[in-house]
């Protein structure tokens, strides 16, 4: 038990190749320390994953002028490229907060207080926030993966989180938070463990089977900004993630004994695999099982999607404040490596 009792928060960073990104990844940490992190010991836990570019460079010169931010800083710089699973479960290993947030490191935090809003009820074991995604250097609201997130919230939150995560659902794992006492338990570790360069769905399936009890909690804020570029697991590791995910859709058609549940998996692989979005539309059975579910909710899934504010004006000012405190941090940097 500690002693302290103030709360412990970490933040994960899991980077790679993100030289023009994990500055301002790493000020909008420091903006939320600085605002709300006065009663709050907070740790940083980096993992590089063998970046070819000046990522950990940055990293470094960035953690020299900001250490004292933090209670404990651990970077963690891979001697060769591992894949996210294996960096995520790196970052795990040294965690000893009360509670984790893990992010890419090209990916930008919010304003909104993360450590007050992530403070969940303990029959949950998955939290996630709403999606703004940054293109460029522009955010900009994804209306359509919000609408389907609210969807999939009414029509999974009385079932078990299974089964959520077996079908089709829409869930921003940017945004997303784990329970600790749930990322750190064993099995799931090791199961993750198993996987490349997907770490989301295989954490929230071990999750799920190892915590059937527990609920998937969704709040209107936004916690982070998700920034998809050229540089997107998805897209620079795509042979790696393809082979992933079958694994994931082979492991759960293995352990699932009702054949209604088997035909719905084995239909998205096939779709997957296929790799050709007309099939996906025609064949993906879990699709049309989706559809079907959204039918009878569709007046409230359309009410709560138009009642949802998601304050783009003031993420948009903050963008631009963390922007302008990167500028102002590079150049430091800059001035201090001349000096050296």
């Amino acid at each position: 038990m500690r002693q302290n009792s103030r709360l412990a928060f970490a933040f994960g960073v899991a980077a790679f190749n993100h030289q023009d990104y994990i500055l301002e990844h790493l000020e909008s940490i420091k903006y939320l320390v600085l605002a709300y992190g006065a009663d709050i010991d907070v740790d940083l836990i980096i993992n590089d994953d063998c970046s070819v570019d000046q990522t950990r460079i940055l990293i470094d010169g960035w953690l020299e002028i900001n250490m004292d931010l933090f209670r404990n800083v651990k970077t963690i710089y891979n001697p060769k490229n591992l894949g996210t699973c294996a960096s995520v479960n790196n970052i795990l290993m040294h965690l000893v907060a009360d509670r984790c947030k893990l992010s890419g490191g090209d990916d930008v935090y919010s304003f909104e207080n993360i450590f007050e809003l992530t403070q969940h009820k303990s029959d949950v074991a998955i939290l996630s926030g709403r999606a703004l995604h940054l293109l460029g250097l522009e955010l900009k609201i994804d209306h359509t993966s919000n609408i389907l997130a609210t969807a999939t919230q009414l029509i999974y939150q009385h079932d078990n989180l299974l089964h959520r995560f077996k079908h089709f659902s829409i869930n921003n794992a940017p945004n997303i938070l784990y329970a600790n006492e749930c990322i750190l338990q064993a099995n799931v570790r090791a199961y993750l463990q198993a996987f490349d360069v997907m770490e989301d769905w295989p954490l929230q399936v071990a999750i799920a089977r190892q915590f059937p009890e527990r609920r998937f909690e969704l709040i209107d804020e936004v916690l982070v900004y998700y920034r998809r570029t050229v540089g997107s697991t998805y897209i620079v590791a795509n042979k790696r993630f393809i082979k992933d995910k079958i694994q994931m859709y082979d492991d759960l058609i293995k352990y699932e004994s009702r054949w209604i549940e088997r035909i719905r998996l084995a239909s998205r692989k096939f779709c997957f695999k296929s790799k050709n979005s007309l099939v996906n539309r025609l064949m993906n059975l879990d699709l049309y099982f989706f559809i079907l579910s959204c039918a009878p909710r569709a007046f409230c899934i359309i009410s709560q999607s138009k009642a949802l504010n998601m304050h783009l004006e003031k993420h948009r000012q903050h963008y631009e404040r963390i922007r302008s405190s990167t500028v102002a941090i590079r150049a430091y940097m800059g001035y201090l490596s001349v000096d050296d």
